[in-house]
C-alpha cells in the first residue's frame, strides 16, 4: 500500500469501529510493518477513584488498536482480522494528564496468522508503561472491507 491508500484504511480503521474513534488515536508514523500512534489524554478514560491517570482498559483498547491497525498495514490486500490474543503486561501508569506513544510491529505471519508486539510510552519515550505480545487472526469472518474506497479520485 502506498501513503495515500494506508492513510485511507487508518481512517476507515478509525471512523469504523466505534472505542477507536472514541480514543482520538492519532496516526504519527510508519514503516514496513510498524507503526506509531498516539492517544491524547481525556478526562473520560482516568482512572477516576484512584490517582486521574490514563485507566488500564484504556490503554490496553489503544494496543489492541495500534496491533490491528499494523496487520492491516503489513497486509497484501486489506480483509478482516480479529485478535486470537493479547497479552499486556503493565509496568507503570501513565503520567496525570500526559499523552500515551503506542508502537506496534507486525513481526511474522504464517498460516493465516499476524504475531506482533507492541509497547506503551510517554511521548519523549522515558518512561515505558507497558508491553504486549498478540496474535491476530488473518480473513476472520467480519466486515470486508471495500477495496474501491481506497481508490476513489479527487479525495
Amino acid at each position: 500500500m502506498d501513503a495515500l491508500q494506508l492513510e485511507k484504511v487508518y481512517e476507515l480503521f478509525s471512523a469504523g469501529i466505534g472505542a477507536h474513534s472514541d480514543m482520538s488515536l492519532k496516526f504519527v508514523s510508519t514503516e514496513e510493518n510498524r507503526v506509531v500512534l498516539e492517544m491524547p489524554f481525556q478526562e473520560k478514560h482516568a482512572t477516576a477513584h484512584e490517582n486521574g491517570s490514563l485507566h488500564p482498559g484504556a490503554l490496553a483498547a489503544a494496543l489492541d488498536s495500534a496491533c490491528g491497525f499494523v496487520v492491516l498495514q503489513s497486509l497484501a490486500v486489506p480483509q478482516a482480522i480479529a485478535t486470537i490474543n493479547l497479552r499486556i503486561d503493565h509496568i507503570h501508569s501513565a503520567p496525570v494528564g500526559t499523552d500515551v506513544r503506542i508502537q506496534a510491529e507486525c513481526y511474522q505471519q504464517i498460516n493465516g496468522f499476524a504475531y506482533v508486539s507492541a509497547f506503551a510510552s510517554s511521548l519523549d519515550g522515558r518512561k515505558m508503561l507497558c508491553n504486549a505480545q498478540g496474535i491476530f487472526k488473518i480473513g476472520s469472518p467480519g466486515p470486508a472491507l471495500d477495496r474501491s474506497l481506497l481508490y476513489r479520485r479527487g479525495d
